[in-house]
């Protein structure tokens, strides 16, 4: 099972690798550390494999 993913900021377009622990699923709010602005986090677990999505998280979602 991964714990670690390259995504692409929906705001400045960096590809960022986040780490997310290993237990959790759902969604948290965290900054791009190249642009600061907010992300939502989607955790989604099928069987064994987790899928992690990003989303604007300053209210224009």
């Amino acid at each position: 099972m991964h714990d670690t993913w390259t995504v692409t900021c929906p705001y400045c377009g960096e590809d960022v690798e986040i780490y997310v622990e290993p237990d959790v699923t759902g969604s948290f709010i965290q900054d791009c550390e190249v642009c600061c602005n907010p992300w939502r986090v989607q955790v989604v677990q099928d069987g064994g494999e987790r899928f992690v999505s990003l989303a604007r998280a300053d209210g224009s979602e």
